[in-house]
């Protein structure tokens, strides 16, 4: 979400009357012809202080009537005008702050710190955005420089991978015009990573490191789960990347944490499953898992499986449903939400209704 878009909807959330309530601004409320009217004592402009200024309870348009001033207001430029003495950026804050207070959640777009000074040395390459420039490849993927720089991706236009093979001869994989997407534990520190070729030629799409943390024993992205109440599961990269923009759309999920099991199974049985990291999460506070594998009968069906199993941890686990054979980065943010808010809790009972109604069977 842009600066600009961010500060609107802040406006949008902050309720005036509420705002001088809080400022200590004398007011007296009028009906007009577009409903409630604030009828402000004195002008922050001119000065008048006879109850001139009249804004709009709910939109906080107005106009001062006073003389020749006629200063027209909406809730940027009246609180700028009160609060004249502070820079346009103090003010912005103050205007942030004050809607949260009222219930706005901004987007988080601040990942939590992460270590890459481990024993995995990444191929040569660039953190995105660079100077603000994003690649064209994500761009078309509606993955914009500031999601690009929450999940630590990078650019290698010429890098490769250096390891020694099982017989301990040096070995060489060529990351040239790759993505590299690191790959995290829950404490933060560089486990793994993909490249993801951005060219459409290269013979396979995604390479990985050999000898290094199968994705089977991590949660993509689970570094930024640590305390949130709520997650939601989708299955690579790039659908993680698309439902958290999906989730920053609306204010009422913004606390939900997107996670990637890569691939429509969850590993369990041992310390170093995903269903292990997931408990480590919930002894951190996690209660609600919502699994969102794409639309086809087999993955719905899986994630079914995989939320009865989560049920016997303690969780509250849902099945968000996608239209056929669609993953959260095929399909409009609105899809993805929708999917999110009409998720099922599943129970023996709502398991077995799910199965019967999209005509599903348990894979053997």
């Amino acid at each position: 979400m842009a600066a600009n878009e961010e500060l609107q909807e802040a406006l949008d959330t902050l309720d005036i009357e509420a705002w001088l309530d809080q400022e200590g601004i004398k007011y007296l409320v009028t009906r007009g012809a577009r409903g409630l009217q604030l009828n402000v004592k004195e002008c922050p402009v001119c000065g008048n202080s006879n109850y001139k200024v009249y804004l709009n309870a709910d939109s906080g348009l107005g106009n001062c009537f006073h003389g020749d001033c006629e200063a027209k207001f909406n809730k940027w430029s009246f609180i700028k005008a009160v609060h004249s003495t502070l820079s346009s950026r103090q003010v912005i804050d103050h205007i942030k702050q004050v809607a949260k207070e009222q219930g706005w959640r901004p987007p988080r777009t601040v990942a939590v710190a992460v270590n890459m000074n481990t024993e995995l040395v990444l191929p040569e390459s660039v953190a995105l955005p660079v100077k603000g420039r994003n690649l064209r490849y994500l761009d078309n993927r509606n993955i914009n420089g500031t999601i690009a720089k929450y999940f630590s991706l990078r650019f290698s236009q010429r890098g490769v991978f250096r390891y020694k093979d099982a017989e301990g001869h040096s070995r060489v994989q060529d990351y040239a015009n790759r993505i590299i997407i690191p790959i995290f534990d829950l404490k933060g520190d560089l486990v793994s990573f993909q490249g993801r070729d951005i060219t459409g030629t290269a013979d396979k799409k995604y390479l990985f490191p050999p000898g290094f943390a199968s994705t089977g024993s991590v949660l993509y992205n689970g570094q930024n789960a640590i305390g949130a109440k709520r997650v939601v599961i989708g299955e690579g990269v790039f659908d993680v990347a698309a439902t958290k923009i999906a989730l920053d759309g609306d204010m009422a999920l913004r606390d939900v944490v997107p996670i990637g099991s890569f691939g429509k199974h969850l590993s369990e049985g041992d310390e170093n499953s995903q269903v292990a990291r997931l408990v480590e999460l919930k002894a951190k506070g996690l209660e609600q898992v919502t699994f969102l594998w794409d639309g086809e009968q087999r993955a719905i069906a899986d994630a079914i499986k995989a939320a009865l199993m989560l049920r016997k941890f303690g969780f509250v686990a849902r099945v968000g449903i996608l239209p056929p054979d669609k993953d959260p980065n095929e399909v409009p943010a609105e899809v993805v939400r929708q999917a999110f808010w009409r998720a099922e809790v599943i129970t023996p009972a709502s398991a077995t209704k799910l199965m019967i109604q999209h005509k599903l069977k348990f894979a053997a």
